[in-house]
């Protein structure tokens, strides 16, 4: 059976077979995807406009470099004493680093990150872009540190949902996958960040699901809708927060301005 590409496959997984549902995934990179009936194309190329898995669909896309990237670049060069302590313990780094980050206010009070560390496709698609922490002061700790990854990382993915909000598109819930979303702090801070309800996708392998939903349904045993909506059953729903709305408003209004204000500097550290 003829599959699809990653992110289509991640789609089916999820149950993002149509208009109305968005897929969010954290995974190394992250992605944004959206569903439409009919070919829908960004006027400025920020995002890819691609054949869903599904007959007769499209999807919008926008792509990040560094999502859960740059958490697990942050955990290997500055959280060993983590990692030992997670060791210890028998349990996840990971785990450790969100309990650091659940410890601070949302807005990491005034740090900002931006995680351009391999460049940056959407929106700028600029190989030149590079990682930023912006605001450090005395005040700021390791729990800092990390909460601001994970929310420089959600400001990027909600680059990608602005750019699928001014085509027009429906964006009324994101079901998350990847490993960043198997994490209830990150999924709260995407719903709190994207305004929308962000669900749990449970099966955790949307990918693989997705291309045996597929194979399912080319071999007729059921059809993909049928197939999807027995095989992903609903997770857990986090609606936004009331209170961290408004921050996370001014903060990511001060994030869209950060790469604007340095994009001319980053060749200059290139040629460095």
């Amino acid at each position: 059976m003829a599959g699809g590409a990653d992110n289509a496959c991640a789609a089916v997984g999820t149950g993002v077979i149509a208009p109305g549902r968005l897929m969010g995934s954290i995974g190394t990179s992250g992605t944004m995807v959206a569903p439409t009936a009919s070919p829908e194309v960004d006027p400025g190329g920020r995002a890819h406009t691609l054949c869903h898995a599904v007959p007769d669909t499209w999807y919008v896309m926008g792509v990040m470099l560094s999502a859960g990237g740059a958490l697990r670049w942050f955990r290997d060069v500055w959280c060993q004493p983590e990692a030992e302590q997670a060791a210890r313990e028998g349990r996840d780094a990971y785990d450790v680093l969100m309990e650091l980050a659940a410890a601070i206010p949302a807005g990491a009070e005034g740090l900002l990150f931006l995680p351009y560390l391999s460049g940056e496709r959407t929106p700028h698609g600029d190989p030149h872009a590079r990682g930023v922490f912006c605001g450090l002061t005395l005040h700021h700790g390791k729990g800092h540190l990390v909460r601001a990854v994970v929310e420089g990382v959600t400001f990027g993915l909600r680059d990608s949902l602005e750019i699928i909000r001014a085509l027009g598109l429906p964006a009324g819930e994101v079901y998350a996958t990847g490993g960043g979303a198997r994490s209830p702090l990150w999924r709260q801070i995407l719903a709190d960040v994207f305004g929308v309800p962000v669900v749990a996708e449970l099966a955790g392998e949307g990918p693989a699901l997705g291309a045996a939903l597929l194979a399912g349904a080319g071999t007729d045993v059921f059809s993909l809708q049928d197939g999807a909506a027995r095989a992903v059953p609903p997770g857990t729903v986090l609606r936004p927060q009331p209170d961290h709305l408004e921050v996370y408003e001014r903060a990511y209004a001060t994030y869209t301005r950060l790469y604007p204000a340095l994009r001319d500097l980053f060749p200059l550290l290139d040629a460095i």
